[in-house]
């Protein structure tokens, strides 16, 4: 009789100690199933932070990398100046198609020059400097001794300088459609920026960009690198 009752207090202590273990099991698995159903905020608060600063190192990258493309002669210039008319070209044409327009060539000494203002009416403006040294091979006879000259400020707001050939096709003259520079011989196409090729045959070959600085309403040029310059082709 006391041997029986000692086996139901063992068997009685046995499932007491299963039911609690099955508790703590289902408990345990309930608290492992509820953290993997939570929201990992903190993990996502971090990877979106993340690729937030790789987008803006991104941007900024990307952004220095066009800016060291742009061309400039070292000139920024406003968009309009004082006494421009509404009706006046844009200086950073959008569309349609916009022919060289001569421009007065001023040369003093050292220095030759021209009014920014007349670039802002021309849009694309046309000049010629009489050189003193004889250009090589048979560019002497093709331009006459001078060198064409062009400017115009891009949609950048740089201003460019640059020499008016096209050396490939020895063409002299330019026109811009849209935001491109085009050869009026070959129709290559050059980016009014950068000058870098868009289409055609000389995208090698753009205009060349030259020194310039501002002084007051006038875009001056030295000389003595219109004397050295030499074409490429």
């Amino acid at each position: 009789m006391g041997s029986n009752r000692q086996t139901r207090k063992s068997s009685d202590r046995q499932t007491s100690r299963s039911s609690v273990d099955r508790v703590d099991d289902l408990a345990g698995k309930r608290e492992r199933f509820e953290a993997s159903g939570r929201f990992p905020l903190r993990k996502v608060v971090i990877s979106v932070t993340v690729v937030a600063l790789l987008a803006v190192v991104g941007v900024a990258g990307w952004s220095k990398v066009q800016a060291s493309k742009q061309v400039s002669s070292g000139v920024q210039v406003a968009a309009e100046t004082p006494g421009s008319s509404a009706g006046s070209p844009s200086n950073s044409p959008s569309g349609g198609s916009v022919s060289m327009a001569p421009v007065a060539l001023t040369v003093s000494g050292a220095d030759a020059s021209f009014a920014v203002a007349d670039v802002q009416r021309a849009t694309l403006a046309g000049m010629k400097y009489t050189r003193k040294t004889p250009l090589a091979g048979d560019w002497q006879n093709i331009t006459g001794g001078s060198i064409p000259l062009i400017s115009y400020i891009a949609p950048s707001g740089n201003l460019v300088v640059a020499t008016s050939f096209c050396e490939p096709c020895k063409s002299t003259s330019f026109h811009i459609e849209g935001n491109n520079l085009v050869c009026d011989t070959c129709f290559t196409k050059w980016d009014l920026n950068t000058l870098q090729g868009v289409s055609g045959g000389c995208t090698a070959y753009p205009p060349q960009a030259i020194k310039a600085q501002q002084q007051g309403g006038n875009i001056v040029v030295s000389t003595a690198d219109l004397e050295s310059w030499a074409p490429r082709n």
